[in-house]
């Protein structure tokens, strides 16, 4: 605690009104990353990130809400798959570049874990969900890359992002970073070089790899005999933030740490059978040491039975057994023994209902996650339901599946594959959501449906919007103009059904991959 009274909750001595977090939270190939049941939470060779993200990481468990909007968003970024699709920059992409990123994403050899040696296998959709986890709770995300051998990727695995550390310069300031990372548990120690060390080129296109020993952590252009794994870390982003990432829900700290202390008020008010604290005051005279004790004993045993009970202090009859000594200037008579209340408890005292809905309304809106979506009706319908978590989508879910995607491409499918033609697209949504959705296009088609194309319609139902199978003719042409081929009505029956077909194959591919996985 600081001199000011206040709690200090980061590891650079940081203090003030969010470090009451820390009074609460007292409350409460192969991979090469170590076993996380042993974290040890000093790292001399790591650079202190601004909050300790094992406290971070426990407010999930503080807050329900804060809990499942952290969940909702992982999962609406990356937990509905993903898909293999040309740059948008190429316009004749090489399909040898695409079977060379569709069989390290898709292949049966490829290696998904979600932790260290010993682990389940796991599938890709698993890892990043998990790694998104960890970038929306503690500010940045760890996935490490396994190699063969020969160099060759053969996997990546998700890493608890709260026990790595970003390395300090060994010859400069401790505030300085050095090059790769570190992840140091109970003693022990390893080292990770950066994602695409081992593929670097120069500008020339010149080899410039370079290697760490997972052992010492020596940076080395020669491959040591115990090359470290390389890690894509990937922080988000903050002013206050060098190295790491502070994630948005910071701010709502203290309304996380008050709903928390508002429940546990309720819950030992409600546990004592609603009586409140006592003082028991002996007048001209002394209790003896084993007497308070039984009056503790007393008080305990009437909250604890069920039912009422009236408990009877005769202070004559306590002096007479020897219970309580009288002053010396008093005699027998003298003695008065009586209980006060320390507190009186008010309606509002005991409700807490306002303050937890505000705490609620405030945790999800600094989450940006619709209140629907974590349970929280109010006077929501049909239509303001699905226009908010349409705008969650395309203003908060689409824009950060779009910035890792990137990330993804310009790391693990250009630096380490060679792939450049083709990149991946997360969906946003799940096979039922898919059709609900056209089942609205097809209402909107309904009504405008003579002033548009095929290749329109198509588009608003989320397909491509000409297959390769289509003439120009017919994908230009007005809906009402159709002739020969399949009136409005059965074009849009075809394209539902294709709509469906389309999220089944989806849902029977993620099935053959982890079937397979578990298979190898």
């Amino acid at each position: 605690m600081s001199d000011d009274g206040a709690y200090t909750l980061g590891t650079d001595g940081r203090s003030g009104s969010a470090g009451n977090i820390g009074k609460a939270l007292d409350r409460v190939a192969e991979t090469t990353q170590l076993d996380e049941r042993n974290v040890g939470i000093t790292l001399g060779d790591g650079i202190d990130p601004p909050y300790p993200p094992e406290r971070l990481a426990a407010t999930s468990e503080m807050n329900g809400t804060h809990a499942i909007s952290l969940k909702k968003k992982s999962q609406r970024e990356v937990g509905f798959g993903f898909e293999i699709v040309s740059h948008d920059r190429v316009d004749d992409p090489n399909q040898e570049q695409k079977k060379t990123a569709e069989d390290f994403w898709f292949g049966r050899d490829t290696i998904w874990k979600i932790g260290p040696k010993g682990t389940p296998t796991a599938s890709p959709t698993e890892v990043f969900e998990q790694a998104r986890q960890d970038y929306r709770t503690i500010g940045w995300l760890a996935i490490e890359l396994l190699y063969t051998a020969d160099d060759r990727l053969a996997g990546l695995a998700h890493m608890p992002a709260r026990t790595v550390r970003v390395r300090k310069d060994r010859t400069d300031s401790d505030r300085t970073a050095g090059h790769g990372f570190v992840q140091k548990l109970n003693g022990q120690t390893r080292y990770f070089a950066e994602a695409g060390d081992r593929t670097r080129e120069d500008v020339n296109g010149n080899d410039d790899s370079i290697y760490v020993d997972k052992e010492t952590g020596e940076v080395t252009r020669d491959r040591p005999e115990n090359p470290a794994n390389e890690i894509l870390f990937v922080p988000n982003p903050h002013p206050n933030a060098q190295y790491y990432g502070i994630p948005a829900w910071v701010s709502e700290i203290e309304t996380i740490v008050g709903d928390y202390e508002a429940r546990r008020f309720n819950r030992e008010f409600f546990e004592w059978d609603a009586m409140g604290q006592y003082f028991v005051i002996v007048e001209n005279g002394e209790l003896s040491e084993g007497s308070r004790e039984d009056v503790r004993n007393l008080i305990s045993g009437l909250r604890e039975k069920e039912g009422r009970r009236v408990a009877v202090l005769d202070s004559k009859k306590l002096v007479d057994e020897g219970h309580v000594n009288p002053d010396p200037n008093a005699s027998a008579a003298d003695v008065r023994i009586r209980v006060e209340q320390i507190q009186t408890h008010s309606e509002e005292d005991q409700a807490f209902t306002e303050y937890r809905v505000r705490n609620e309304h405030d945790i999800a809106k600094v989450h940006e996650v619709p209140p629907q979506l974590i349970g929280v009706m109010g006077d929501s319908n049909r239509s303001n339901i699905k226009e908010a978590i349409r705008d969650f989508v395309r203003e908060v879910i689409r824009p950060a599946q779009d910035r890792f995607a990137g990330r993804l491409y310009r790391i693990i499918h250009q630096g380490i594959l060679g792939v450049d033609d083709y990149t991946i697209q997360f969906h946003t949504q799940g096979g039922e959501n898919h059709r609900e959705e056209t089942e609205i296009t097809q209402i909107i088609l309904d009504t405008i449906g003579e002033a548009t194309t095929v290749r329109e319609a198509r588009e608003m139902f989320g397909l491509e919007g000409q297959p390769e199978w289509m003439a120009d003719e017919i994908a230009n042409s007005y809906l009402s103009e159709l002739r020969s081929q399949p009136s409005a009505g059965d074009a849009l029956e075809m394209a539902l059904a294709e709509t469906e077909a389309e999220a089944a194959s989806r849902a029977r591919a993620e099935t053959r991959i982890q079937n397979g996985a578990v298979a190898n």
